[in-house]
């Protein structure tokens, strides 16, 4: 009871009760509804991805044995590292306590570096192997964290997962969740891969699957929080802002900017945010470090309310210990008070991320709560199941529809409002896996 009252004391002479009433407690009962819903899993189809991931697999690691000449541990760093750095001559990216790096960003690198061409002199295998290690990294890791895992998880009762959330698992106020980590489960990008989301369907086969997601989210809360006159006009005129940015970066026409450049920008806007310096951007994209760091003058000399705001979070942060989002949910960062540098730098990236990820946390809860809400006062059967980063998760009855997606259209972009307005995307199909627009 005493610690009730000083928490409360503490909530109340930082200004934040009232978001902690409003948002948090409200939230909970929602939470609890959500998980206590669920959602169906196909475990026939589960079975026979497994028995096609693990003949994939087999596959794979023949390939590559066949590419290299010998077989070899491909789940040994050393090994691969011997492979990639010493057969194939492949220049490493990131340097390890124990070597060259073999993890998935040093491999994405290069590969992407040997697709667009800045790698010329290397061994003409190393594409093909490199693209074949990464696939045998994506189906053993999709066999052992979800095709054999999640049949488990099934209630016997409910033949329904019921994903456990928890609002506290993050310092930014971010909803995660475990048994499955449902915000893990992998979103395919090719018609090859193999797409768990088919297997999280609706309880019977009239009902829909609908999937609403705030679009760029926190780059809007960027332009918000800074108030960036480039940002903010490119978000109200609609433009791509990647593309926008590459165009910017790259000194090009929005016509000529290519996909390649594209990716670099995303990778700089996004990177912004969490403190991403010349050699984080150089490490991503192969660019030279002194390229790198050009990018980001120029950057910043299109965004300026960017760069302020990066700097006047910082010292906020030194002089006051924390950061607050735009509802006040505050922060401590004991890190940014460190004698060595690479703490506090850690606490530095932490004090310019958090007030934009804690806002995004904070809309997709308010929204969360109004929408069950409206749900209940309309008297409505469909049910929110599934909370997953800025997305949310229905099963609706066919004569639901319209009635969800108005719902969902009134109150996602009003959940608060911004000097740019929120942007939400509603797809929908017979399963997770199976969705297409609806806007």
């Amino acid at each position: 009871m005493q610690i009730s009252t000083q928490l409360e004391n503490e909530l109340i002479e930082t200004k934040n009760i009232k978001n902690f009433l409003d948002v948090d407690m409200n939230l909970i009962p929602v939470l609890v509804q959500m998980q206590k819903n669920g959602i169906t899993l196909d475990i026939n189809l589960i079975k026979k991805m497994n028995e096609e991931t693990s003949s994939n697999l087999n596959k794979v690691e023949s390939s590559i044995y066949n590419q290299i000449g010998y077989e070899f541990n491909i789940n040994s760093s050393k090994q691969l590292s011997d492979v990639l750095y010493e057969d194939l001559k492949l220049k490493p990216t990131k340097s390890i306590k124990t070597g060259f790096s073999t993890d998935a960003s040093s491999l994405e690198t290069m590969r992407q570096n040997l697709n667009d061409g800045i790698i010329t002199d290397a061994d003409p295998r190393s594409l093909l192997i490199l693209t074949s290690v990464q696939e045998y990294r994506q189906l053993a890791k999709l066999k052992s964290t979800y095709l054999d895992t999640l049949p488990l998880l099934v209630n016997p009762n409910t033949k329904r997962i019921h994903t456990k959330y928890n609002q506290t698992g993050s310092s930014t106020g971010r909803i995660s969740s475990i048994e499955p980590n449902i915000q893990n489960i992998p979103i395919v990008t090719s018609e090859k891969q193999i797409n768990i989301r088919r297997a999280f369907t609706p309880s019977n086969t009239t009902n829909q699957i609908i999937a609403a997601d705030y679009s760029q989210i926190e780059l809007r809360i960027l332009a918000h929080i800074s108030e960036d006159k480039g940002l903010i006009k490119a978000f109200k005129t609609g433009e791509d802002i990647h593309s926008k940015t590459a165009s910017i970066v790259f000194e090009c026409d929005l016509k000529d900017v290519t996909s390649s450049m594209r990716r670099t920008a995303k990778i700089m806007n996004f990177g912004v945010i969490y403190g991403l310096t010349a050699f984080g951007i150089s490490q991503q994209t192969g660019l030279a470090p002194n390229k790198s760091q050009e990018f980001i003058e120029k950057y910043f000399n299109e965004y300026p309310g960017i760069k302020e705001y990066i700097d006047e979070t910082k010292k906020q942060a030194h002089e006051r210990g924390y950061v607050e989002t735009i509802l006040g949910k505050r922060r401590y960062i004991p890190e940014i008070h460190s004698k060595n540098f690479r703490i506090r730098s850690s606490g530095e990236r932490m004090a310019v991320n958090m007030p934009i990820q804690g806002t995004a946390a904070d809309i997709i809860k308010i929204a969360m709560i109004n929408i069950q809400k409206a749900i209940v006062s309309n008297n409505l059967e469909s049910l929110m199941i599934l909370q997953v980063h800025d997305e949310l998760i229905f099963e609706v009855l066919p004569h639901e529809t319209l009635n969800i997606v108005t719902i969902i259209n009134q109150i996602m972009p009003s959940a608060l409002k911004l000097k740019i307005p929120l942007e939400v995307t509603i797809n929908q199909g017979s399963t997770w896996g199976d969705l297409k627009s609806v806007n």
